[in-house]
Parts: C-alpha cells; structure tokens; sequence
C-alpha cells in the first residue's frame, strides 16, 4: 500500500510522492524510521552512512535498497532524502551532498529539532527543497511503527517541504506541527528541558536525597510515586493547576530552610535551586496562588542566597 494512501481527507493529486526514500545516517532515529517508513509501504533507494557495515545492517533489516559509505556518496535516485545526523554535521554533510551536482526535484529533510532549512541552504541553492522533520519522542532504535503513533512531529521548512513533512507524519499516524523557521531554537529548548532537563533535575534530586539520609538506594521507590503523579497532573491539568508545595503555597520559612540547608551541605546547587525557585514564583503569582506582596517576598528571600547572604532570618 502506498503510504499516502492512508492520509484521509487530503486529494491524492495534492500530496507528495511518498513511494521511495533515501536516508544519510544510521542511528538510533534513523533506525526506527526507516523501518517505519518501510512498514507503510515505502521503498528503500539507500542508506548512506560512516561505515557501510553500519548502513548494511538497516539494508538487510529491511530487505530493500542499497548500503553506501558516506566517502562515496551519491546523489540518491529517490525523490526524498532524509538526513539523519548529529546536528553539527549537518552544514558538512549538505555542502559534501550539494558538490554532487542539481538536486532539482528532490526534497531534502533534516531530522534536528534546533536547526532550521537554512542549514541546507548549500541544497537548496542546487535546487532541493528543503526543512526538517523532528519527531518530538525518544528512541532507542528498537521500536516499530507504532512508536510514531500519536506523536507530535515538527515539520519547518520551503512549501515543498512541509507538504512532504505532513504527509510522512500523517502517514505515520503521527500529529505534524508547523514550526516557523525562526522559531526552532526556542521550540527545541523547550522539548529539551521537558525532557532531557526533567531527567537531570531528578537525578539532582537523587544527590540531594543521598546526601540527607547517607545513600540514595530508595530514591526511586520513596520519590517515584510522587514524581508520577505530578507528570500526570500536568499533562491532564495543565502546569498552573497542576503546582503544589511551599511556593504555591507561600511558605516563605520552609524556602529559607531549603536555601540554607542547600547552601550548608550542597553549595554548588544552590543556583540550581534558586532559578528553578524564581521561576516557580512566578508561576504560582500567574496562576492566582500566591499575591504579589508574597512573590516579592519570595524572591527577596531568593535573592539574597543567591548574592551570598546564606544568614538571612526566616521572614515572618
């Protein structure tokens, strides 16, 4: 089956051709997307990657297409490339593509979620059209189709290209999302401190435990539950109903408390804890839980640890 066939509503006659892909990179991302786009009904042209051995696995996981060491490159046969590497290659591997010749008439996709077309612009100057196609999920390489199953994809890009983006989520049974070309940096650093950042978060947390009871064995067991409920009221809530603790709360003493107990034992935390505090204030004031009197209060109290002045007496 081809794979647009499965965008409902849209008129064949206006959408991609989505019948055959390249791909340039062989990690985890691209791994389970090829094996996605192939499961839909997409055919595989080739799969460029540092060592062929490494694009020879994807090939003979897929039983289509043909395996190619990026030192000798060639300009695919199919009307899609996709390009998944690390976001610092991406300049060098569009300038090596582009020395190939005209790229007219083949669309170009970059899988990074904080680069935009521009980074193709050594492409698109040989006629590609050009954007990115970032999956708002994490992968191992082991997943199947599913895993783009009701996920967010972030499609940026010329109009070819976003055409060619929706499509390929959709056909996915993904959700695309247009992503205005100057707004990557600030969507990407939002996905990371969603993600990537809430995992460092814990696993300071984790450090701060051991460190008040001598071992951090339970941490997982005492704090998972706690964690896993408030993830799960944020995402059906919403952040502003979903806050609780001292902040929302006002509790300009036990703020202090932490402050100073983190200044004593964990200095090195102690702006950590207080930018995430100021922010924290902030949101209680905008959510109605917290006046303004005490917000000020709050970050008065923040302030001053964080200027140095660990012998601040709790406010009253």
């Amino acid at each position: 089956m081809r794979a647009d066939s499965r965008i409902s509503g849209v008129p064949r006659s206006h959408l991609p051709n989505l019948d055959d892909f390249s791909m340039v990179g062989a990690g985890s991302l691209g791994r389970v997307l090829c094996r996605s786009l192939v499961q839909i009904g997409m055919r595989l042209d080739q799969v460029v990657a540092r060592s062929k051995a490494s694009a020879q696995r994807i090939v003979q996981e897929n039983k289509t297409g043909g395996a190619i060491e990026f030192s000798t490159l060639k300009r695919p046969e199919s009307s899609l490339l996709l390009l998944c590497v690390p976001d610092d290659a991406l300049a060098t591997v569009s300038n090596r593509l582009a020395r190939l010749g005209s790229w007219k008439g083949i669309t170009v996709l970059h899988t990074s979620g904080v680069h935009n077309k521009d980074v193709l612009r050594s492409l698109s100057d040989q006629g590609a059209a050009t954007g990115s196609f970032h999956p708002l999920q994490t992968f191992l390489g082991d997943e199947d189709r599913s895993a783009f199953h009701g996920i967010t994809v972030g499609v940026e890009g010329d109009e070819v290209a976003v055409s060619y983006g929706k499509s390929l989520a959709n056909s996915l049974l993904a959700e695309p999302l247009e992503v205005p070309s100057e707004g990557k940096g600030l969507y990407h650093a939002a996905a990371a401190l969603a993600s990537n950042a809430a995992v460092t978060l814990l696993a300071v947390s984790e450090e701060m435990w051991a460190a008040s009871i001598g071992h951090s064995s339970n941490f997982l067991t005492a704090l998972g539950p706690l964690v896993e409920q408030s993830v799960k009221n944020t995402l059906s809530k919403g952040p502003s109903a979903a806050l609780t603790g001292p902040i929302s709360r006002g509790d300009i003493g036990t703020v202090t408390a932490h402050l100073q107990a983190i200044s004593k034992t964990m200095p090195h935390m102690k702006a950590l804890y207080g930018s995430i505090a100021t922010e924290t204030v902030h949101l209680a004031m905008r959510s109605g839980r917290i006046s303004a009197e005490v917000a000020v209060a709050l970050l008065d109290v923040i302030s001053d640890h964080l200027s140095g002045d660990d012998s601040i007496e709790q406010h009253p």
